[in-house]
């Protein structure tokens, strides 16, 4: 993959401001869009990955609610593949642990939205965790990654651990059971300060 450097200029718009975060297979930076003067976060794959962040990029644009970070527009070039979102401009939700529980459950509410919002769509996240949970400058959360996100009834595959359900443990096709279990794990780590298990 291109070399990601601050300044380094992508599908002929993008300015690359920082590096927000990301995984061995992809990058999330802070860019600046030069036509519309915004900021936005780009995920960026390497070319090989290609299809499946234009997958994942296809789920996301159809969903619009106002806790889940919206997806903007998607770009191939010979070395990488990259489609822009909605950036939000604080911390994860990781942040709240161990504070007032009236805090947590008004963040916890509008999520369980956002979640209810997917289910009502066959959607399930399989992912929901504190770092994929994002706070604006309001605290206001939005559910973000939707890269191991699959219909109701698909074939289980890998996800985070900390977020992974029982059931899809044991193999059983992808439920919306699986969300609900991981909003549970990330309240309880959320209100006690720490996982439920090591």
């Amino acid at each position: 993959m291109l070399e990601l450097n601050k300044g380094t200029q992508l599908a002929g718009r993008y300015s690359l401001v920082r590096r927000l975060g990301g995984s061995g297979r992809t990058e999330v930076w802070l860019a600046t869009d030069r036509m519309t003067k915004a900021s936005v976060a780009l995920k960026i794959a390497a070319d090989a990955d290609g299809a499946r962040l234009r997958s994942e990029w296809q789920s996301g644009i159809r969903l619009v609610h106002p806790h889940i970070v919206r997806a903007f527009e998607y770009h191939a070039e010979p070395e990488l593949a990259l489609y822009s979102q909605q950036f939000i401009d604080g911390p994860d939700i990781s942040v709240l642990a161990g504070s007032a529980v009236p805090n947590i459950l008004g963040a916890v509410g509008l999520l369980l939205d956002a979640v209810a919002y997917l289910h009502g769509r066959d959607i399930v996240h399989r992912d929901i965790k504190g770092s994929n949970v994002l706070l604006d400058s309001n605290g206001a959360p939005y559910l973000s990654d939707f890269g191991t996100a699959a219909a109701v009834g698909a074939a289980a595959s890998a996800t985070s651990p900390v977020a992974e359900s029982p059931q899809s443990l044991a193999g059983e096709a992808v439920s919306t059971a699986d969300d609900i279990f991981a909003l549970g794990t990330l309240v309880y780590e959320l209100i006690s300060g720490r996982p439920p298990w090591s």
